[in-house]
């Protein structure tokens, strides 16, 4: 139990630095370009693959004898892939609740951020969950 806890730990961690940076490339193309889907599948693409190179490193101990890191990558991108395009669509759906909730204008420009909070602790244990499982266990 010590054990997962302190992978926990760590993944958060590495996580909370993947998010830093899928959140500030979101933001920044949020800026400019108003489809949040494909803002939020270029800048997830970022952050996850920041989090797949220093979990495996610093986070957790690949299964001797199980299948090469490379493929447990392409698995793990094919697996982001189908969860950035559903987080995606759930992300627009809570930006536009976010927007027919707020009447405020100083803070309608901010409903793709909210909407961006919202979805991420869903994501993040999410992750946890199957990378631990690829890399551990494959």
């Amino acid at each position: 139990m010590k054990k997962l806890l302190i992978q926990m730990l760590k993944f958060f961690g590495i996580s909370g630095i993947g998010w830093l940076m899928d959140f500030t490339i979101y933001n920044l193309l949020s800026l400019k370009f108003t489809n949040l889907s494909v803002n939020n599948m270029l800048s997830s693409l970022v952050g996850v693959t920041f989090v797949f190179v220093y979990s495996t490193r610093k986070t957790f101990i690949q299964k001797a004898g199980g299948i090469d890191l490379k493929l447990k990558f392409v698995i793990y991108i094919v697996y982001q892939i189908v969860l950035i395009l559903l987080m995606s669509y759930i992300l627009s759906c809570i930006n536009d609740q976010i927007l027919e909730m707020l009447t405020s204008d100083s803070l309608r420009h901010l409903s793709a951020m909210f909407a961006k909070i919202l979805i991420t602790p869903i994501t993040m244990i999410l992750n946890f969950i199957v990378i631990k499982q690829l890399i551990e266990r494959l």
